[in-house]
């Protein structure tokens, strides 16, 4: 079975009620989910919760490990499956610590981007045919999504069945709640079924 480490995030900006934060409480309860946290919005806040379970995947380098962070697009009509990671923090608002980072490298002599592992493109189809809103993404923005991804994906890429995923979800009011568990419960379902 592969251990899957969901995470969402907290409020951050004009964001008070983050989608993400109820998907991923829904999401403690699915068989195929070995743990879920809320992130707070800030890059401190990811580093310190983060290092912990980047940590324990690497103690156990052996095991089918995949991290699947979701965070929130308020722009998105659909589920998005960001397909790469970039070495480039530029925030329009503060995170929640009250950093800005301006045209900051995440990670100093790292590659300007890299890119999932997982096979994405199977992912849709297969979340499509199962009657879910989702596309393929290659801009997760500058801001702490991109951060995180970015981090977790260079965390996972020295090791051949650890995996790295971000998602960004629409607000509730664009894609209702139970479409968005949905679609997520089924990518983690063909997540399982494919490592």
């Amino acid at each position: 079975m592969v251990k899957i480490v969901v995470t969402g995030f907290g409020k951050f900006g004009d964001i008070i009620d983050n989608p993400t934060t109820k998907l991923a409480e829904l999401l403690k309860d699915d068989a195929n989910v070995h743990e879920v946290h809320v992130l707070e919005v800030s890059a401190e806040g990811v580093r310190a919760a983060l290092a912990p379970l980047w940590q324990d995947a690497a103690d156990h380098a052996d095991e089918p490990t995949v991290f699947l962070h979701m965070g929130v697009n308020g722009r998105s009509k659909q589920i998005d499956f960001e397909q790469f990671g970039y070495n480039l923090a530029n925030f329009n608002i503060p995170d929640e610590r009250g950093w800005v980072a301006k045209n900051e490298t995440i990670i100093a002599n790292e590659a300007a981007s890299l890119e999932t592992t997982l096979p994405l493109e199977k992912f849709i189809a297969h979340c499509t045919e199962q009657g879910c809103k989702v596309a393929l993404s290659n801009d997760p923005g500058r801001y702490i999504c991109n951060f995180t991804y970015f981090l977790s994906l260079a965390q996972t890429k020295a090791r051949p069945n650890h995996h790295a995923l971000f998602v960004h979800v629409p607000p509730f009011t664009v894609q209702p709640q139970e479409e968005q568990l949905h679609a997520i419960k089924t990518l983690v379902a063909v997540i399982q079924a494919t490592l």
